[in-house]
């Protein structure tokens, strides 16, 4: 191979998402194909074979070519595989930002990033934010800001920067946060969206991810300020009971109050008012982003009393 067409092979593997890596993997350890026998691997290994990195054959046999399997082992070192593991990062990290901001600087694009890598500088982040591929871009830059799509039109985002976020910092998510907005498109660890899921499960009678996928339904609804009973129409259940759809929508308001929303760059209600309350009582401005901190049952309370958080602040009103 060229020089450049080395360069766009392994800009082409680095590129990889998580499950394409995997298989590609997979078949790299059987040099003689395997059949695929799960629709999802099949939908991969098209994806693969686009990218010219695999052979589809009949009877659903793949296999990767040997001069494939060659070059890779010649190419592929440390330096590739990290490259390949913090794209894929900017993979997760953009897709976290399009549910907790609708506008953001490249510097908050850095504090998600960082919550990996925490030596990584603007440079490095925004050399990758620009090789993300297609699939994984929901940014644009505009007049210097990261614009989520859709955004730009007629300025909304300017409008949402400084008339609605105004001064409020960032919000940071953990690590498992962003993750889990990456492969769930929702928090379902978080109590009231957990207790959402289990309502639509058990009352329509779906699998748990099948009821998770109506919980991120809803989670989009909320960022994009659909009015509950429409975003409850959209969904398309058919309810056994009046009841039961009372039910499922005073759960909906209640996971809309722990929602992330783009409006308040990430923060849920609750926290909004703690920040407004902060700043009210005269309180510092903070200058850094802000992260949740999760107080466990048994951990001492954060007010001083001595006490477990569970049989003082944490305790049931």
């Amino acid at each position: 191979m060229s020089d450049k067409s080395m360069k766009a092979f392994e800009d082409r593997l680095t590129a990889l998402g998580e499950s394409e890596m995997q298989l590609f993997r997979f078949l790299l350890d059987r040099p003689a194909g395997a059949i695929l026998t799960d629709g999802t691997d099949r939908l991969i290994a098209e994806l693969l074979e686009k990218d010219d990195l695999v052979m589809l054959m009949p009877g659903d046999k793949v296999m990767i070519p040997q001069k494939i399997r060659e070059t890779y082992s010649e190419i592929w070192n440390d330096d590739l595989e990290l490259r390949w593991q913090k794209r894929n990062w900017m993979y997760k990290c953009l897709e976290a930002a399009r549910y907790l901001y609708g506008v953001m600087s490249r510097e908050a694009l850095r504090s998600l990033f960082n919550v990996r890598y925490v030596n990584a500088g603007v440079d490095e982040v925004m050399e990758l934010f620009g090789d993300t591929p297609a699939h994984s871009q929901w940014f644009a830059e505009r007049e210097g800001r990261l614009v989520l799509n859709g955004y730009e039109k007629n300025d909304y985002w300017k409008y949402l920067e400084t008339k609605l976020q105004g001064d409020t910092p960032y919000y940071v998510p953990a690590r498992e946060e962003i993750e889990e907005l990456y492969e769930k498109g929702c928090l379902l660890s978080r109590e009231s969206h957990a207790k959402l899921q289990e309502y639509i499960a058990l009352t329509f009678r779906m699998d748990p991810d099948e009821a998770g996928m109506k919980v991120h339904e809803l989670y989009e609804a909320v960022n994009n300020h659909v009015r509950v009973n429409d975003a409850v129409d959209a969904l398309g259940l058919s309810f056994p009971s009046d009841e039961a759809e009372v039910k499922l929508i005073e759960l909906f308001m209640e996971m809309s109050r722990e929602c992330r929303i783009r409006d308040n760059r990430g923060h849920d209600s609750y926290e909004m008012a703690a920040l407004m309350a902060l700043k009210s009582a005269g309180g510092k401005k903070k200058e850094t982003p802000v992260r949740r901190v999760k107080i466990g049952r048994n951990d001492p309370c954060p007010c001083g009393s001595g006490k477990k958080y569970k049989n003082c602040c944490g305790r049931p009103s």
